[in-house]
């Protein structure tokens, strides 16, 4: 859903199957890409631990964090990772669409 979401409002979308294929596919597309949005779990290397590869190759990389099982409120607790945005599952494509144009324009 969200991939389709994305491409039907004119975003490129580059997908991954967990978190180290998210570290290899950023570090061959850096260039190109804008924002990350990851699930906190997943397998190989979870979300947190993408976010901090993430931000250790950009310490500026735009993420966008989702869950259906951790809470907003519970996500510092859970990734020791403070102020990013979180998408709690199920999300409409409103709020994905919102979210990532916020963090989109936090990077301009």
């Amino acid at each position: 859903m969200t991939q389709e979401t994305l491409e039907t409002f004119g975003y490129r979308v580059v997908t991954a199957r967990d978190g180290a294929e998210a570290v290899a596919t950023y570090t061959a597309h850096r260039d190109e890409i804008r924002g990350v949005i990851t699930d906190l779990l997943m397998p190989h290397m979870d979300g947190p631990s993408t976010i901090r590869v993430l931000r250790k190759l950009n310490p500026n990389v735009k993420v966008i964090a989702a869950s259906g099982l951790v809470e907003a409120e519970k996500l510092k607790d859970v990734t020791g990772l403070e102020r990013i945005p979180f998408l709690m599952k199920p999300y409409t494509a409103e709020k994905l669409l919102t979210t990532l144009q916020q963090v989109l324009a936090e990077a301009a």
